[in-house]
C-alpha cells in the first residue's frame, strides 16, 4: 500500500490512504465500524479522487450501508472505472454522513476483477444499485418521457385481499367490495420468482401497496417475497393494517426492513372497532409491542422505521390529540394523517372537509405535542377557517 491508512481514528471523514491501483483490480475491501449516537443513519459514504490534489466532492463517492451498530464489518466495494483507468485512488470514509455519533474505517486491500466470490457478487449488485439512483435522479431531472434504464423501485400489490372491512376503504368498506376483492387471486410464486428474476437486481426498494393487506398472503409466497429481497440486497416498505405482524414478521429479516406503516384510526377500542372493521384494538397494540420488541433488539444501525396512518374523520376528530400521544409513546418515525376520502356515499357525514374550525382545534393541539420529537409528519395543514366563519355570520 502506497500511502497510509488510520485505524481507529475517531471523527466524521477518516482518510484511508493513497493507493496505487493495478489494472487488474476491480474492488476494494475496507472494514468499517459506526456507533450512531441518535437516529438517522441511512448509508455511508466512500469518497475518492484520481489524483493527488483532486479536492473530494459529491460526484465522487460509493455510498454502501453498515448493517450493525458497534460492529465491525467488511465491505467490498466496487473500483470506480475511473480510478482503475488512472492506476491511483486517495480514498476517504464518512461514516455518519447525516447524523452524530463514531465512525472508524480502515483500508484492508484490493480484489481481482476476476473474483466470484459472493461478497464481489454481491458489490456488483450494490454498484448497479448506485448508477440505477443516479440515472434515475439525472432522468428526472431532465423530465424524460422515455427511460433508458430500470427503476430504482416498485410498487407491488401482492393481494387484492383483506381480513378487515374498514367503513372508509374504497376496497373493503363495503361487502360488495369487499367479496369481491377477496375473490381476486394473489400473486402467484411463479409471477414473483419471473418479476425478482427480471426486476430485483437495479431496485434499492419494494414498497408493499394496493387494495389489499400484503401480509394476509400464504406464508410461502411471503417467505419467497423475503427470500427475493434478502437475495437481491432491497429493501422493503408495508403498509398494513398491523394484524398479521408477529405471524409474518421474523428477526432475520429487519435488515431488509425499511418501513412498516399501520392504521389506527382510533385510540379507544369502540373506535378503532367502528373504524377498523370490528378489529381489536389490543391486539394491535400487541403486534406493535412486539415489532417495536424486534427492532430494539436488533442492533442494526439503522433500525426498520414505524410509521402510524390516521383517517380524520368526525368519530375520531376528538382523539387526534391522544393518537399524538400514542404515537410518541410507541416511538414511531412516521406519521401519515389524511382527510377521509369519500368513496362511498353512506362515509360522506364523517367527513370533515366542511369542519374547518372543529378539526383545526384538535390538529393544533396534537402538532403542537410533537415539538421536540423526530417524528416525520406527511400530513394534512390547518384548514382555513374564513369561510366557515362568514357562513355563520
Amino acid at each position: 500500500m502506497d500511502g497510509f491508512a488510520v485505524d481507529g481514528f475517531d471523527g466524521r471523514d477518516l482518510p484511508l490512504g493513497r493507493l496505487r491501483v493495478a489494472p487488474n483490480v476491480g474492488f476494494v475491501d475496507i472494514n468499517v465500524t459506526i456507533d450512531p449516537t441518535e437516529p438517522g443513519y441511512d448509508y455511508s459514504k466512500l469518497y475518492f479522487t484520481t489524483s493527488p490534489d483532486e479536492p473530494f466532492d459529491e460526484a465522487r463517492v460509493i455510498c454502501f450501508r453498515v448493517v450493525h451498530t458497534g460492529r465491525k464489518e467488511r465491505h467490498r466495494l466496487v473500483l470506480p472505472e475511473a480510478a482503475r483507468a488512472s492506476g491511483f485512488i486517495r480514498l476517504r470514509l464518512d461514516g455518519l454522513p447525516y447524523t452524530r455519533g463514531r465512525a472508524r474505517g480502515r483500508f484492508v486491500g484490493f480484489v481481482s476483477e476476476e473474483d466470484g466470490s459472493e461478497a464481489s457478487l454481491r458489490a456488483r449488485r450494490l454498484d448497479l444499485k448506485q448508477r440505477t439512483r443516479a440515472a434515475v435522479e439525472e432522468s428526472e431531472n431532465s423530465r424524460r418521457s422515455d427511460l433508458p434504464h430500470m427503476p430504482e423501485s416498485i410498487s407491488l400489490e401482492l393481494t387484492a385481499g383483506c381480513n378487515l372491512t374498514c367503513a372508509h376503504c374504497s376496497s373493503h368498506g363495503t361487502p360488495e367490495a369487499h367479496g369481491m376483492n377477496n375473490r381476486r387471486s394473489a400473486f402467484s410464486a411463479e409471477m414473483l420468482d419471473g418479476l425478482a428474476a427480471d426486476a430485483f437486481a437495479p431496485l434499492s426498494l419494494v414498497n408493499l401497496v394496493g387494495r389489499g393487506e400484503p401480509m394476509m398472503v400464504a406464508l410461502p409466497l411471503w417467505q419467497k417475497l423475503i427470500g427475493h429481497l434478502q437475495a437481491n440486497d432491497v429493501l422493503l416498505t408495508c403498509v398494513t393494517n398491523g394484524t398479521f405482524l408477529k405471524k409474518r414478521i421474523e428477526p432475520e429479516m429487519l435488515p431488509i426492513i425499511d418501513t412498516l406503516t399501520c392504521s389506527i384510526d382510533g385510540t379507544t377500542p369502540e373506535i378503532f372497532a367502528e373504524n377498523r372493521g370490528g378489529a381489536s384494538l389490543a391486539l394491535w397494540l400487541e403486534n406493535i409491542a412486539y415489532f417495536n420488541a424486534l427492532r430494539r433488539a436488533a442492533n442494526l444501525a439503522r433500525p426498520p422505521r414505524l410509521g402510524l396512518s390516521w383517517t380524520l374523520k368526525k368519530n375520531n376528530i376528538h382523539q387526534f390529540p391522544d393518537f399524538i400521544r400514542l404515537a410518541i409513546e410507541l416511538e414511531a418515525n412516521l406519521l401519515y394523517i389524511r382527510h377521509l376520502f369519500v368513496f362511498h356515499e353512506k362515509d360522506r357525514a364523517q367527513s370533515l372537509v366542511n369542519e374547518p374550525v372543529l378539526t383545526n382545534q384538535y390538529l393544533r393541539e396534537g402538532y403542537a405535542l410533537l415539538k421536540g420529537h423526530a417524528i416525520k409528519l406527511d400530513a394534512v395543514p390547518l384548514s382555513d377557517e374564513a369561510p366557515a366563519r362568514q357562513a355563520a355570520s
